[in-house]
């Protein structure tokens, strides 16, 4: 039986990224992690300066933090920080995580989504063995990359899942594979519906003028198009 104070932790997911643009398939991804681990919301981040990326093709980020807030306005579970676009200098999960964590109290249990893409590289993020240690991470998986990827990467509790556990995973034959980190926090690899959208492909598309209105939503691409952005 659960104790009374697991009963009143809230469960958070925190969903970073440039969203440059948000899209259906972002939303999809909130919603189906949002059902897999029984959360009671959903705080999408916007990055500010991105650590890991090139600025070159990423838009000023209140135009990215006001597309996040129109995507998620009619789900009532989802929510939007601007912690990151406020915050000067890059962005960095340890940061956001650490400033979240003072803000909500220690009633609130958080679940950090990371891409597989983006997990592949950890080793790189600043002060990471500290960050493993602060909440649960959920990693899902993207275009290009398999699970079984992630098996060089050192992290011991991530070692210990073997070979074969990560290849069924990835095949789809088992659906999460959980590593502890700590006495209460995990790592889950978790498979999802596959989601093949992509934020770099949008924006090649509307560059192009090409059909996107099934790919975002209505509200997203009608600001899009009255601020002129990604032309």
């Amino acid at each position: 039986m659960r104790n009374k104070r697991s009963l009143e932790l809230r469960r958070i997911g925190l969903f970073g990224g440039t969203f440059n643009p948000i899209h259906i398939g972002h939303l999809r991804i909130a919603g189906e992690i949002k059902e897999h681990f029984s959360l009671d919301g959903i705080l999408f981040i916007p990055t500010g300066i991105p650590p890991h990326k090139e600025d070159s093709g990423v838009i000023d980020p209140v135009h990215r933090l006001h597309m996040v807030e129109l995507a998620i306005a009619p789900c009532k579970d989802f929510t939007v920080s601007s912690i990151e676009v406020e915050r000067k200098g890059i962005s960095y999960s340890i940061d956001t995580i650490k400033t979240l964590q003072k803000e909500m109290g220690h009633t609130v249990e958080l679940y950090f989504i990371v891409g597989s893409d983006a997990f592949l590289e950890i080793r790189t993020w600043k002060d990471v063995d500290e960050l493993l240690t602060l909440c649960n991470f959920i990693v899902i998986p993207r275009p290009g990359h398999r699970f079984i990827d992630l098996k060089g990467i050192d992290i011991p509790s991530l070692n210990r899942i073997s070979a074969v556990d990560l290849d069924k995973l990835d095949r789809g034959e088992i659906s999460r594979l959980p590593a502890t980190l700590t006495e209460r926090y995990c790592l889950f690899l978790e498979r999802i519906t596959p989601c093949d959208i992509s934020s770099t492909e949008l924006r090649r598309l509307i560059k192009e003028k090409k059909e996107v209105k099934n790919l975002l939503p209505e509200s997203v691409l009608l600001y899009i198009m009255k601020q002129g952005l990604y032309r």
